[in-house]
């Protein structure tokens, strides 16, 4: 047996016993923190084990798709509509995930040339299907036809075959509309599960190429300038609170606020 999985039992143990106590608590915010452990642990070890069936039943934090999957110890929405950029994936640590209110929807979104991530829908079927949120393939195939979704064909195959992204916003805002829920466009702070560029930048320039450090304080700021939050982000980050803070936030790194505050750099 894999060390890393034996060593995550003799762990298991101690977080069996800390979430008990917590239970016996008997207090809503302990069983709260009792459940979390416990769910956190349960992430972690699927993922040594190869298995992703407690993650894919959680929406994303920031898009509201059933589209999360554990890769390298965090949880990573592979919708590419949720991106703010292309290529930049959003990731949550499992605690980040579990303390996390699911975003609303946010529409359906269509793609735009052959996209990577195209797949039958018997394999799109599937797939949601392991969030918990299945429905049927003739079900599937009605709402991509109903929205229009595009779709491209595959030499010598019936099937015709769509963007995993694309499928995954309808599916979660038929979901949405069933509940009585709309989507909604508002979303989340840009920054929403990009912690490792927002947090990877000035602070931390000596540990890295300088060239890096400096591209990733450049989008982080991009994103900024285009996030309907960046006044109050700014303005509670400016705020006293007898320690400092890292990382880019309201379209400065720390170092530029500390300025503003009248701060040693």
């Amino acid at each position: 047996m894999n060390t890393k999985v034996l060593d995550k039992i003799r762990e298991g143990h101690e977080v069996i016993a800390r979430a008990d106590h917590l239970t016996r608590e008997g207090t809503p915010l302990a069983i709260r923190e009792a459940t979390a452990i416990r769910d956190v642990f349960v992430m972690e070890t699927e993922e040594l084990t190869g298995d992703t069936a407690t993650i894919r039943t959680r929406a994303c934090p920031a898009c509201g798709c059933y589209t999360l999957l554990p890769i390298k110890g965090k949880a990573q929405c592979i919708n590419r509509h949720c991106a703010p950029r292309p290529g930049l994936r959003r990731r949550w640590t499992y605690r980040a995930l579990v303390d996390a209110t699911p975003a609303s929807p946010r529409g359906v979104r269509r793609s735009d040339g052959y996209p990577a991530d195209s797949r039958s829908l018997a394999f799109l079927a599937d797939f949601f299907a392991q969030s918990g949120h299945a429905v049927p393939l003739r079900t599937l195939a009605r709402w991509v036809s109903l929205h229009n979704l595009p779709h491209h064909k595959i030499d010598g195959q019936k099937a015709h075959i769509y963007s995993l992204s694309d499928v995954a916003t309808v599916h979660a805002a038929q979901l949405a509309a069933r509940e009585g829920r709309t989507c909604a466009d508002t979303g989340r702070p840009a920054c929403a599960g990009l912690a490792d560029l927002f947090y990877n930048t000035d602070d931390q320039a000596p540990a890295m190429d300088q060239s890096l450090a400096r591209r990733r304080i450049e989008v982080a700021k991009q994103l900024c300038d285009e996030c309907p939050f960046k006044e109050p982000c700014l303005e509670f980050a400016l705020k006293p609170n007898g320690q400092r803070q890292h990382g880019v936030a309201g379209g400065l790194t720390a170092k530029e606020r500390r300025v503003l505050k009248g701060e040693p750099r």
